[in-house]
């Protein structure tokens, strides 16, 4: 890390122009920490004899002193980021050393309390040398990119499962006022009856103050034959429970649907979220147990793929922080000691369709109100109620779960568990007793059992997704169907579940493709033996970008009896990669056939793709021919949509040959407002998180990797979607900058909380760009010089040149020159000709 001595060899030809050379050894030199004494060879550089007579060793010799005070830095521990920091730095020496809070290094995982030293400060104290407490620990600071990382050895960190973000480092972000639109419209003319209008409006409204989410949803319609209307359809509020890794909604929702079925209420409801944990710690995993003999290093694969990889001391170990890998396989563990010897073992696993982590738990709690508040032609039916809910990993291989729901004239619980059972695949089983009253007198009683299976085979690819079967006895009722159905005097006319299968398998045959089914089956009590059955099964081949599909369908209605079957084929082929393969802009034609005995053969035709620099403009042509009982009816179709930084725009126009015309539009987007104005956004994402991105002056800079987004003329942006506690990088495109434009760091990384929109604040620097050649009695300036304008200064390279950026129009130079004397040039930025934005001038100092 550090350099005892640093020379540069005696005649060292230099092969990049002078300037560039001499400005990347001095920022070698002011980069490289050094405990010896740094020199440097003058000799190296090509000068003069006179020109070596000015130059000043020292401006090569020592370190440039940064001045201590407070800096925002990107803080990291063994280079795992922990997010900005705003820190004091004081002067150790020739370089800065932080002032550390003992509650910092606590937050970063550091083991405080187990560290001598470090246990008996208060949570305020500060550690300027943090390698006087823990012994091989450094704090390296890039003072240029602003950047501190601590190294600290393994054993004083606290064991962190994999992609662990502390909560800490999540933000609620600033406050925010938007509506999120989606506004559309129609206007059919057909040649008989004259032209209709329609118009829809869609609006996601929400206000974030702090850790606090109002929502509402609204719409706003009106038809063609006039008619408007205007509804509330819902409105919560909602906010994080951190220290619980759960969310608290009030208002309008529904509930989760963890073991009972999902059922909207008006109320509120705690909830774990499985978004709030890293992902080595959602869903299920199995656990792994070993035992080490010396320092070990141990590896996890499957199909010959690396999973993991961990160092353990000698003795147990254990691994509980696998990632979700699939419903069922074989994992190998190996195991490497310091000897040299190796063991390897197998490890077979399953995923029970309902199953956590050993030691996890989920959980809801919901109270409210259920049902129909606007009232039925027999009054309002709605009950009050209190939901439970819980998933518990058990053990490595077994999870328990269970309910219970009480409300008005309504009682159920529920009990089950998901069991492993290795190379055999995964099963969960439960079973609900519920009691029901309606309203004229009558009660019923119920159970319902529901058997889950899954297994997949990985030698042939086999996959059972999911293979369930529920019957349900004569008298068990759902909530949601107990509330429906509460005034019916019958129980024939309770149309209550009997019983339902479902299937789903997926098998790739190798070259051939891949071949898919899934079957369903359910039938009601009391409807005279109908039942409703879909069957679905499908081939696909994918080569060289051509999709080649074929799928059937059988649909058997449970209410008339009736069996209808529809046959489809489709090809797509790639004309976009055969014809301009160097291209980014898509092309792509698809043919898709269908027929059904009851709606006759449909046969499209569509051509799509993109266009414009950024693909940002989506367009298509269809042509459709239908045929049905002798009759043809054909249609073509244009449509394009084009995406904005402010919005989404699109236009359709279909033509139905002999009949009508039909012209739609549609307009997608959001406003935002916000402590620094109001921004135009593309829609933003229902559930996500956003970015507010804040580079004053500016203005249409590109984000990269989001298609047609760009800061406002203002410098202002948001980003539309980013992952709820995970860390997001959002950099600027720095290519189209403009030539009055600096920043001092493209890139921002942040971790927002759910729906929260977090400030990157990007530092720009705005003013002219200079090249300057100074000159004093007409010679070069001596290298190394340091000629500043205010907070913008540089270094002469060894012809006098210097460049200079973010200069305003009118500034001072001030320029030290041997013996004590200090140049100063006015400069005119105005009365300068530009070349590719950077002006090119010659100057001289007079004195």
């Amino acid at each position: 890390m550090y350099a005892e001595k640093v020379v540069c060899r005696p005649g060292l030809h230099v092969f990049f122009p002078a300037r560039v050379a001499v400005i990347f050894l001095v920022l070698a030199l002011i980069i490289s920490p050094a405990r010896a004494e740094l020199y440097f060879n003058i000799n190296a550089l090509h000068l003069s004899e006179e020109q070596k007579s000015q130059l000043d060793p020292s401006l090569l010799s020592h370190l440039t002193n940064q001045l201590p005070g407070v800096y925002q830095v990107q803080l990291s521990v063994n280079q795992h980021d922990m997010g900005e920091k705003k820190l004091r730095f004081i002067t150790c020496g020739e370089q800065l050393c932080p002032q550390l809070p003992v509650s910092l290094l606590q937050a970063s995982g550091i083991k405080t309390t187990a560290i001598p030293g470090l246990q008996q400060l208060p949570q305020d104290a500060v550690v300027s040398n943090i390698a006087a407490y823990i012994p091989r620990a450094a704090a390296d600071f890039d003072f240029d990119k602003r950047r501190l990382n601590l190294s600290i050895p393994q054993a004083a960190l606290d064991s962190q499962v994999q992609g662990y973000i502390s909560p800490d480092r999540w933000e609620e972000g600033v406050p925010m006022l938007f509506s999120s639109y989606s506004l559309s419209g129609a206007k059919v003319k057909n040649h008989r009856d004259g032209q209709e209008t329609s118009q829809y409006l869609n609006l996601r409204n929400g206000v974030n103050i702090g850790p606090w989410r109002l929502r509402n949803y609204s719409y706003y319609a009106r038809t063609a034959a006039g008619k408007s209307d205007w509804r509330s359809l819902q409105s919560w509020v909602e906010r994080d429970i951190k220290a619980l890794r759960a969310r608290l909604i009030v208002g309008d929702t529904a509930t989760p649907g963890l073991i009972f079925d999902s059922f909207s209420f008006q109320g509120a409801a705690l909830t774990s979220q499985d978004e709030m944990l890293p992902f080595s710690m959602r869903g299920y995993a199995p656990v792994i147990h070993g035992v080490a003999m010396t320092n070990a290093t141990v590896e996890v694969r499957q199909n010959g793929n690396l999973l993991y990889q961990t160092f353990v001391p000698p003795g147990d170990f254990v691994i509980n922080d696998l990632y979700a890998t699939g419903t069922s396989g074989e994992l190998e563990i190996t195991i490497r000691e310091e000897d040299g010897s190796v063991r390897k073992s197998i490890q077979s696993f399953a995923t029970p369709p309902v199953s956590l982590r050993q030691g996890r738990v989920k959980y809801s709690l919901t109270a409210g109100e259920h049902g129909d508040r606007t009232g039925t032609e027999n009054g309002k039916v709605t009950r009050r109620f209190t939901q439970l809910e819980a998933i518990y990993g058990l053990l490595n291989t077994t999870s328990v779960y269970g309910g219970a729901i009480a409300a008005q004239d309504y009682q159920a619980g529920t009990f089950g568990i998901g069991q492993s059972l290795g190379a055999l695949g995964a099963v969960s089983l439960d079973m609900t007793q519920a009691m029901t009253r309606f309203c004229h007198g009558d009660s019923s009683r119920g159970q319902s059992w529901r058997l889950r299976y899954s297994k997949q085979i990985e030698r042939t690819g086999t996959a059972m997704t999911l293979a369930g079967y529920r019957f349900d006895t004569d008298g068990y009722y759902s909530f949601d169907e107990a509330t429906q159905y509460y005034h019916s005097s019958s129980q024939a006319l309770r149309r209550s579940l009997k019983n339902r299968a479902q299937l789903t398998l997926s098998q790739p045959v190798g070259r051939l493709g891949a071949v898919a089914l899934s079957a369903s089956q359910q039938a009601y009590w009391h409807q005279n033996g109908l039942k409703t059955r879909t069957v679905t099964s499908s081939w696909s081949k994918n080569f060289d970008g051509v999709t080649i599909n074929l799928s059937q369908s059988l649909n058997k209605s449970g209410q008339t009896g009736k069996t209808d079957s529809v046959i489809a084929a489709s090809l797509s082929l790639p004309l976009g990669k055969w014809l301009t393969p160097q291209s980014t802009r898509s092309l792509t034609m698809s043919n898709r056939f269908a027929y059904s005995p009851s709606a006759g053969s449909n046969l499209t035709t569509t051509l799509y793709g993109t266009a414009l620099e950024n693909n940002n403009l989506s367009w298509s042509v269809a042509q459709a021919r239908n045929q049905y009982g002798g009759r043809v009816n054909e249609s073509s179709a244009l449509f394009a949509s084009l995406q904005s930084s402010m919005s989404t725009l699109s236009l359709g126009y279909t033509r139905y040959y002999g009949q009508n015309q039909r012209v739609t539009w549609a307009a997608r987007g959001a406003v935002v407002a916000h402590p620094y104005g109001m921004t135009l956004a593309q829609p933003l994402v229902d559930g996500g998180s956003y970015a507010l991105i804040r580079a004053p002056g500016a203005g249409k800079v590109g984000i990269v990797n989001h298609n047609g987004l760009e800061t406002d003329d203002r410098g202002y942006a948001i980003v539309p979607s980013l992952s709820a506690y995970q860390e997001n990088e959002v950099a600027l495109d720095t290519s189209t900058l403009g030539n009055d434009v600096d920043l001092t760091d493209p890139v921002q990384k942040k971790v927002p909380t759910r729906e929260a929109l977090v400030l990157m604040d990007f530092n720009t620097r705005l003013g002219y760009r200079a090249f300057l050649k100074i000159t004093h009695h007409d010679k070069p300036l001596p290298l190394g010089t340091l000629v500043s304008a205010g907070d913008v200064s540089g270094i002469a390279d060894e012809r006098g040149q210097v460049y200079l950026t973010g200069l305003p129009e009118k500034v001072e130079l001030n320029i030290p020159l041997p013996g004590n004397t200090l140049c100063k040039i006015p400069f005119d930025s105005r009365s300068n000709t530009a070349h590719n934005g950077i002006i090119m001038a010659e100057l001289k100092c007079k004195n």
